[in-house]
């Protein structure tokens, strides 16, 4: 079924910079109402100016009471939801073995459990119009990456949740879509080049998956995804053929070529982490 999204209201998280903000950039162009939340009041407020008739509330996907106050204010405000877009997170690396522990817990905490939060508040409102849901999954859900333990981890839950939810909610005449994208040219991926050991590591994949893709046509292709009410986005395109695959992506050769250059990203965390500390060494991949 497509949709005709002009006066159609859609909820982002994130939305102060990145995929979030130039999701609601594009989505206003169509003509749809937006209600936008980020944790960081200075960034959400230079996105909304430029947006007017814009909704906006600051909340952390983390404070659940907080996160649903919000969402329910918001809706208020513009008179319901038709889409809700889980897309806030944050990006840490280095390998498991080696990281602070925090920073696994609080990359799962705000990347999957964030994005169930946001999902379980926005259900209602989205329920009562047949909307849609989109989680922001990543490329690191379906194939293996080495020194983003935590980040695999928690967008890997995403992708579970999103499959889930679209069985359950089926039903209620709800669509679920799931997103999944490689490294997209967001501030987040900006900093994560500047971290010594994502980098080498970006650098050791192949030139497709390692390579920054630009972020306004895999956004383009994610508003065509909510017209649409579809299953899934991906960016660049040719990822839907490893997600169709991804069974067979879990053999010893996969698992061998991901590895090839673990020992060198081993050593040049510690490195790093003996100079800033083994949490603020996984931190440096990226913040929101």
């Amino acid at each position: 079924m497509m949709w005709n999204l002009d006066g159609r209201v859609a909820l982002i998280t994130g939305a102060g910079s990145g995929i979030g903000a130039e999701l609601a950039r594009q989505l206003a162009a169509r003509g749809m109402r937006l209600a936008l939340i980020d944790v960081n009041r200075e960034a959400l407020e230079r996105v909304a100016a430029g947006l007017p008739g814009a909704e906006t509330a600051v909340a952390d996907v983390r404070d659940a009471e907080a996160l649903t106050a919000a969402i329910d204010d918001l809706a208020a405000r513009c008179g319901g939801l038709d889409v809700a877009v889980a897309n806030a997170g944050i990006a840490t690396g280095g390998p498991l073995r080696l990281v602070g522990p925090e920073t696994v817990e609080e990359t799962i905490d705000i990347n999957l459990l964030g994005v169930w939060r946001t999902a379980r508040a926005a259900i209602p409102h989205v329920l009562e119009r047949r909307g849609y849901l989109l989680l922001v999954a990543s490329a690191a859900a379906v194939l293996p990456a080495a020194g983003l333990g935590a980040y695999s981890v928690s967008k890997a839950g995403v992708d579970a949740l999103g499959r889930t939810l679209r069985v359950e909610l089926r039903t209620h005449d709800v669509g679920v879509g799931v997103a999944y994208y490689l490294f997209l040219n967001t501030p987040m991926v900006a900093a994560s080049d500047d971290s010594p050991i994502f980098a080498s590591a970006k650098q050791r994949l192949p030139n497709a998956l390692g390579k920054t893709w630009p972020l306004e046509p895999a956004v383009a292709r994610t508003v065509r995804t909510i017209e649409r009410r579809s299953r899934a986005v991906s960016y660049p395109p040719f990822l839907r053929g490893a997600i169709a695959l991804r069974g067979l992506l879990d053999n010893p050769l996969t698992d061998r070529a991901a590895g090839a250059g673990v020992r060198g990203m081993e050593k040049a965390f510690a490195a790093e982490a003996e100079r800033v500390g083994a949490a603020a060494a996984a931190r440096a991949v990226g913040g929101r």
